[in-house]
């Protein structure tokens, strides 16, 4: 199964906007080294060190009073420490296993703390992570890790990433991405086991597998420093720019605009007659959107559908098809409206 997860790099992290002048510190020392111990996915339960604290928390919901959770109050319990961003679509798809594994095990000493480490601006703002938390369905305790300080504590690279810490305050699985939820799922098993030797679990939830095509289209960032594939009229930076498409056929995963749009660091922001378009292999196409107005969208030039975009950045389904296949697809974007980036399933 090939992964499918947002890959940070650190370098990105260092700039301005995307952590509020916070620099590239990731924290190797000795506090987390055992962590190396480890490997992703593993097929058996290893010690990967005490796990690591959840500092630098700005807040906390979805505990009594919005009070944060010490992990060593969580001694005698498994816990699953869940790095995610709720505009991720990698992070979406994985928040069914999620319900599933609390529902099952919470009675027998399952406890998960997501831990909600944004890549956006957008994604720091408390309001917005509660609403996409209540959208996804997510009750479980949720830390906004706004600075990345326990990211660093965990040496964490990824969106989503799982780490499993028994009931002695250890690590002692972890898996990046999604995926292999069978084998995490059996590792949780094993550690309610050990944790209580007497413990009745029930069956497997088995849910099925995300069908995920090795050769979709990649996630498409729309910021002028992160952007790949872009044709067309050269960017311009920060200032409304009237755009045009390319002659002729836009090969595979490549993207151009048409129109006034103003290309930005985080987003591009569409002017006057502004449309985006894009060759892609998937199943679905999605986009983070913000604003308020409409989006047409035109599948191999037939218009699909119309989108109503309203509010703070969320992500929007802008295709659906049963069977992943290579198409056009363009975007015909009100005046104002925000893009942010493409994820493709």
């Amino acid at each position: 199964m090939p992964l499918s997860l947002r890959e940070a790099v650190r370098h990105d992290h260092a700039r301005a906007d995307r952590a509020a002048g916070r620099a590239d510190h990731r924290r190797y020392d000795d506090s987390n080294k055992e962590l190396s111990r480890c490997e992703d996915g593993a097929d058996e339960l290893r010690s990967c060190g005490k796990a690591p604290a959840l500092e630098g928390i700005d807040s906390w919901f979805n505990t009594p009073g919005d009070r944060p959770v010490d992990l060593k109050s969580l001694r005698g319990k498994v816990t699953l420490v869940d790095f995610w961003t709720y505009s991720c679509i990698n992070c979406q798809r994985a928040v069914p296993h999620l319900r599933d594994w609390e529902r099952a095990y919470k009675d027998a000493g399952l406890r998960i703390i997501g831990v909600h480490s944004p890549e956006f601006a957008f994604e720091k703002k408390r309001s917005n992570v509660v609403s996409g938390a209540e959208k996804l369905g997510v009750t479980w305790p949720v830390a906004l890790d706004n600075d990345l300080t326990t990211w660093d504590n965990y040496r964490n690279r990824f969106w989503p990433a799982k780490y499993l810490i028994d009931a002695e305050g250890t690590v002692r699985y972890f898996k990046f991405g999604e995926g292999q939820y069978d084998r995490t799922e059996k590792m949780i098993r094993e550690l309610l086991r050990q944790a209580d030797p007497t413990v009745v679990l029930p069956e497997p939830t088995d849910r099925a597998m995300d069908d995920l095509a090795a050769d979709r289209t990649p996630e498409t960032y729309l910021s002028n420093l992160r952007i790949r594939g872009y044709t067309g009229t050269p960017l311009v930076d920060d200032k409304p720019t009237v755009y045009r498409f390319p002659k002729g056929t836009l090969p595979l995963n490549k993207l151009s605009l048409d129109g006034t749009w103003t290309a930005g660091y985080e987003n591009f922001t569409a002017g006057r007659d502004a449309r985006l378009a894009i060759t892609y292999r998937a199943k679905n196409a999605n986009l983070v959107l913000a604003g308020t107005g409409k989006v047409t969208v035109l599948v191999n030039g037939e218009a699909t559908k119309t989108i109503t975009v309203t509010g703070s950045p969320t992500l929007y389904r802008l295709t659906d098809d049963r069977d992943a296949r290579t198409a056009r697809l363009e975007l015909r974007v009100d005046e104002g409206l925000q893009a942010y980036v493409f994820t493709f399933g």
